[in-house]
């Protein structure tokens, strides 16, 4: 399977991650009531940074193979499923939303004439890239749109805490606040509470590329057979 090696190196970094957190929890007064001496609540204030990383590089690398993968197909594009245009006929789009008003016609008639071409287009590995660099929980179901898979079913919980570590993330990493501000809210068990969604999250979007990888979900039903 081609997520294969995402998926170990994922629970890799997990694993570091965790690692990183119970070296927090083993520098925690052992009473809540006491007080947090300030290099521990640095590394609380950090860790979210450490978390955040492993949910944006775990999404960029899912995207970016599943672009390879289907790259590898060679699709003639009128085979695609029509809402995989938004990905196949991107440059095509971008020529469009450019262009000045004497080229209006010619680029929109250059779009839908590609709709339905023979042609094998190349898809740019890295079209999400610049998307990818804050990972909101909207960040992540525009991308499973964009591509014409079903957005993430999730609890309520689970979208506030993808939306808090990317908020505390750049809160440390711009300097809006410093990590002993962050940390000083949150102990090792809150913080361990919050990584288990993340790794949800995470597992869920591996989930949801392989199955669409696998059923060819990009490609109209009558033409899956040609692509095995």
């Amino acid at each position: 399977m081609p997520f294969k090696i995402i998926k170990n190196h994922t629970r890799e970094r997990f694993s570091e991650v965790l690692i990183n957190l119970a070296h927090i929890e083993s520098m925690e007064p052992k009473q809540p009531i006491e007080e947090t001496p300030p290099h521990v609540k640095i590394q609380r204030g950090l860790y979210y940074v450490h978390l955040y990383s492993v949910l944006e590089k775990t999404i960029n690398d899912v995207v970016e193979q599943t672009l390879l993968t289907i790259n590898s197909k060679n699709v003639k594009n009128i085979h695609f499923e029509t809402k995989f245009n938004v990905i196949s006929l991107n440059p095509k789009m971008q020529g469009f939303k450019s262009c000045g008003y004497k080229d209006y016609f010619q680029k929109s008639s250059d779009i839908f004439s590609c709709i339905d071409s023979e042609e094998n287009f190349e898809i740019d590995n890295s079209l999400f890239s610049k998307n990818l660099q804050n990972v909101w929980f909207d960040t992540i179901q525009q991308i499973l749109i964009s591509f014409g898979a079903d957005p993430l079913i999730v609890e309520p919980r689970l979208k506030y805490t993808v939306n808090e570590v990317v908020d505390k993330r750049n809160a440390v990493a711009h300097g809006r606040e410093s990590p002993i501000s962050i940390g000083e809210r949150f102990r090792a068990d809150i913080l361990r509470s919050k990584t288990t969604e993340i790794q949800l999250v995470s597992d869920m979007f591996i989930s949801s590329f392989e199955v669409y990888i696998s059923n060819r979900n990009y490609i109209r039903p009558n033409f899956r057979v040609e692509y095995n």
